[in-house]
């Protein structure tokens, strides 16, 4: 009889672990067919650190998910990593939980603070590519519950560094120190003529 009972607890493991590998293939399968894709760069904003040298390029990195299942499927969370010439320069976390519909898409927005000017100086040259790989943490949906293990998605990209967009940045702070060495020496001028007294008849 005791035998009997550990037989009967060791087949329901069996049974409960094959379900679970069962239910992980489903998921893998299931989430394979959805499409990940990169969906752009976009340079928001750059810092400078004197004058006209770039400290740091803030990146909006785009990834797309569109669920081409008949499940809902989620983002998790997702680490993406960067390189500049094949150098890994940075780390960024995605943590924002993302539920998609049946043939509904997502694109997700990653912004990067990328501390440019530091990594040029530590890479000796100025850099041409930009790379990024990521792994997407995605899982099925099922009413309220979530199959238990996200499958995770490589997704790898490299593209030119976008200097065309980084240097409107900068055309338009060389305007900004142009216009304000002017203004100071305008002011400089004014402050060193005489006052001209208008004369008394």
């Amino acid at each position: 009889m005791k035998y009997s009972l550990i037989a009967l607890g060791l087949a329901a493991m069996l049974a409960s672990s094959c379900a679970t590998v069962q239910q992980n293939v489903d998921a893998r399968t299931y989430l394979a067919k959805c499409k990940y894709e990169y969906a752009g760069l976009t340079v928001t904003g750059v810092h400078f650190s004197s004058g006209i040298d770039v400290d740091t390029v803030d990146l909006r990195v785009l990834v797309k998910i569109t669920d081409t299942t008949d499940k809902d499927v989620a983002l998790d969370h997702a680490a993406f990593a960067l390189f500049l010439d094949a150098s890994h320069v940075l780390d960024v976390a995605h943590n924002r939980f993302v539920r998609i519909a049946p043939k509904a898409f997502s694109t997700e927005p990653v912004d990067v603070g990328l501390p440019f000017g530091g990594i040029v100086k530590s890479l000796g040259h100025k850099p041409q590519k930009i790379g990024i790989k990521a792994k997407l943490w995605v899982t099925i949906l099922i009413g309220k519950s979530t199959w238990e293990t996200p499958v995770v998605i490589p997704l790898e990209v490299e593209m030119p560094v976008p200097y065309d967009q980084i240097d409107k940045f900068v055309a338009q702070r060389k305007q900004e120190l142009e216009k304000e060495a002017a203004d100071k020496a305008a002011n400089a001028a004014k402050s060193v003529l005489p006052s001209v007294q208008p004369p008394h008849f």
